[in-house]
């Protein structure tokens, strides 16, 4: 064989190696991130707390072989700024939370691998739109190698409603995100010609963010929403209303990224979509200690969504892992494999509670496994090959909750 043939033939095989990689991809959930106490100065060495100011990637080092996927997702909950100078918004609280972070927490992220950012929640205007300014250019500096995606926020409603389109691996993922401002404040929202995000609780804000997102050619849609009442692990009326109609009845969005209240809430599938009702906590200097709030309560959660290919070139689900994180507030780290395998369980006593949905609509009960995650794989997926058909051999939908802890997790997810 000539030298030609040889290299034609080493070609085609990686061309061939290439697609065959492409058909699978793996999507990395988050929820709460911030380096940040309430309203203390930014510093470019990292936060302090508890007298001690360890460096931004510390905060991360527990996870960092986790943050694994194509896409990498966490929502930013504070305005990002090297400036200490910024009047506080106090937004018609009388002891408001003001959250700012210096840039360098933006670098170890996008370090650490988090490529999408969702930018609206009810801390992206703390110190008004001189902040939301300086979130902006910073985010803007990213590289775009690095932070593919960055939604929610922007100099006009045009901007902050605009979905994004990231090109992973020849797959286009569509992005938009949106979230409450606090207290429904209007100066808060974006407007024609006004800075500001996009208002989950305002309806012409959210059925426009969804008419953009859905309207946009992509072979995946993700939406991150920032709704919940804090504390509460049950899921709200409103809530699963919008989000199962978003997925199941309109059929434009395959994944719906929630946060907000601080505690983990239920996983749901609704068809091929998957709908994750509160994520909690992921790193976050300025909330609270919640090693002592009890097993439903006590944890965020990390995720990683499987897609393959299908027929007609869209992504699905095709399996989820759940991951229980603790020391949110101060260095997240992976709940050891024992604890982590009684919150899967708490998790499965939350999906068991969801409302009733119609065909193809079901709490995902996650199966624990023998390092502490959880597993759910849709019918299936065992015989999908590559990757997901290795994580999916041998999987057994999930068992009973263990009789010793049963009464400790309904006690503990009562609300």
């Amino acid at each position: 064989m000539n030298r030609r043939a040889i290299l034609t033939g080493f070609s085609a095989l990686l061309t061939c190696a290439s697609h065959a990689a492409a058909e699978e991809f793996t999507i990395v959930l988050t929820g709460d991130t911030g380096f940040s106490r309430n309203h203390s100065p930014v510093h470019p060495k990292g936060v302090l707390k508890y007298g001690k100011r360890p460096p931004f990637r510390a905060a991360l080092s527990g996870v960092a072989g986790d943050i694994n996927g194509d896409l990498n997702f966490t929502n930013i909950e504070t305005v990002v700024t090297d400036r200490n100078g910024l009047k506080r918004d106090f937004k018609g609280q009388r002891g408001p939370f003001n959250f700012r972070t210096h840039p360098n927490g933006i670098t170890a992220l996008t370090d650490a691998g988090f490529n999408v950012f969702s930018l609206a929640n009810n801390h992206a205007m703390d110190y008004g739109p001189a902040g939301l300014r300086e979130t902006l250019k910073h985010i803007s500096t990213v590289p775009k190698s690095k932070l593919l995606a960055a939604a929610g926020l922007g100099l006009n409603s045009s901007e902050a409603g605009k979905p994004h389109v990231m090109n992973v691996r020849g797959a286009d993922v569509a992005f938009s995100a949106l979230g409450i401002v606090t207290n429904n404040l209007g100066r808060h929202r974006a407007g024609k010609n006004k800075p500001g995000q996009m208002a989950y609780r305002f309806d012409d804000d959210f059925r426009d963010v969804l008419a953009r997102l859905t309207a946009t050619p992509a072979d995946y849609r993700m939406l991150s929403v920032h709704y919940g009442v804090e504390g509460q692990v049950r899921t709200d009326r409103r809530q699963v209303k919008d989000w199962r109609k978003i997925a199941v009845l309109d059929k434009g969005v395959d994944l719906v990224i929630g946060h907000h209240a601080h505690v983990v809430r239920a996983v749901e599938r609704a068809g091929d979509s998957v709908i994750f009702y509160g994520l909690g906590n992921f790193i976050h200097h300025g909330t609270a200690n919640m090693t002592a709030k009890g097993i439903c309560k006590d944890y965020g959660l990390m995720a990683r969504v499987h897609l393959k290919r299908q027929a007609d070139g869209k992504l699905a689900a095709r399996a989820v892992e759940v991951m229980p994180v603790t020391n949110t507030h101060i260095a997240v780290k992976r709940l050891p494999a024992a604890k982590a395998r009684q919150r899967v369980h708490a998790l499965n006593h939350l999906a068991r509670k969801l409302p009733k949905g119609g065909d193809g609509v079901e709490g995902m009960r996650f199966t624990p496994q023998s390092d502490g995650r959880g597993l759910y794989c849709f019918k299936g997926a065992a015989e999908d090959g590559g990757k997901i058909g290795k994580l999916c051999s041998g999987w057994t939908p999930a068992p009973s909750i263990p009789a010793n802890i049963r009464g400790r997790i309904a006690s503990s997810c009562r609300s």
